[in-house]
């Protein structure tokens, strides 16, 4: 009888076991307890895939670079509006950082400025030198640290510089000089008594100055040009205005100065003693300001070589070097912005900048 029970008992069990095998099969499916799932399928790439392009891939090298500039100063309009040029343009392309720092037409501030650069691991130099030849071996320390020398305006022999980029700054003086020998032509007889504001403290500011007297004595003769006064006015309106006012007695035909602010200075000596008969011509014009004082008949203001756009152009040209550098691109060694003389005759080109 218990053994009966016994198998009764075994059966029942059995039954259920099967029940709950059963419920438990997802279908109908039965898995051993030793099997394991099937991997998925992994979709293989066609030939004709084009792979995914990285995040570097997307940007330009020259994305994220840190540019050190060492302006020469920042004591004009046209020289601020390169600094601010820099920081625009360079913000523009994608450099992290555009640093301009102004030499203050110091050499020896310049050159810790550039020490500075060199400490801090930036990936290019821009100068616009205060010394040619005393800057040379702050470049040269630079280049030794792996940082390429990049030179804009003023030029330094420093021959491991990448580019150098500027006006061609003897020519503005002789586009100046033959502006007045022509000038001097048509209204003076051929002669003229000449008055000269020269800016020696910047390299080239002093070659325009240099080449300006040089030509205009071999066009008129040097016997046809009486210099009635030549000095240094440093880089203000109000030094250049003091040098016109010594010698507001003398008689003077034509004032060049070397830059617009010397011109500004002439002009405003010029008003305020209400002379008659001298004109002030300049080898450095930028902006508005120039523009207008040419557009107006009865302003002393006559001639400006420059181009409105310069300091625009100097800077596009120093973004489109690193820019090559960076690429690996062949950077051109030396190059030039256009300019050319602004008088009576294609001032209104710029109706733009005039009021």
């Amino acid at each position: 009888m218990k053994k009966s029970k016994s198998i009764s008992l075994l059966l029942v069990m059995l039954m259920l076991v099967g029940i709950i095998a059963g419920c438990s099969n997802n279908g109908g499916e039965v898995k051993s307890p030793d099997s394991t799932p099937a991997p998925a399928p992994v979709e293989q790439p066609s030939d004709d895939d084009e792979p995914a392009p990285s995040a570097d891939a997307e940007g330009n090298p020259w994305e994220g670079k840190r540019i050190g500039v060492a302006h020469i100063t920042l004591y004009d309009e046209w020289c601020t509006e390169v600094k601010r040029q820099f920081e625009k343009q360079g913000a523009e392309a994608g450099f992290a950082e555009v640093n301009v720092q102004d030499g203050n037409l110091n050499a020896e501030t310049q050159q810790k400025q550039i020490e500075d650069f060199i400490t801090k691991k930036y990936d290019a130099i821009v100068v616009d030198p205060v010394s040619s030849d005393g800057i040379v071996p702050t470049l040269e320390a630079a280049t030794a640290a792996g940082i390429p020398i990049f030179v804009f305006d003023s030029g330094t022999p420093y021959e491991g510089k990448i580019a150098y980029i500027a006006w061609d700054h003897a020519k503005t003086g002789e586009l100046a000089a033959r502006w007045v020998a022509d000038y001097a032509r048509e209204n003076l007889g051929g002669k003229v008594k000449a008055g000269i504001l020269a800016m020696l403290n910047a390299p080239h500011t002093r070659v325009r100055s240099e080449r300006y007297l040089e030509v205009l004595q071999e066009e008129l003769g040097e016997e046809n040009v009486e210099v009635v006064f030549n000095q240094d006015f440093g880089e203000t309106r109000e030094s250049a205005a003091n040098i016109v006012n010594n010698n507001i007695m003398k008689p003077i035909d034509v004032i060049w100065a070397a830059v617009d602010n010397g011109a500004m200075g002439a002009v405003s000596a010029l008003e305020t003693n209400n002379i008659e008969g001298t004109i002030v011509v300049s080898s450095g014009l930028n902006g508005a300001e120039p523009l207008n004082m040419i557009n107006d008949p009865n302003g002393y203001y006559k001639m400006g070589v420059g181009a409105p756009y310069s300091a625009r152009d100097i800077v596009t040209l120093v973004i489109n070097a690193l820019k090559d550098y960076f690429s690996g691109k062949d950077v051109e060694p030396e190059q030039f912005v256009e300019f050319f003389p602004i008088d009576a005759t294609n001032v209104g080109d710029y109706e733009e900048f005039l009021e």
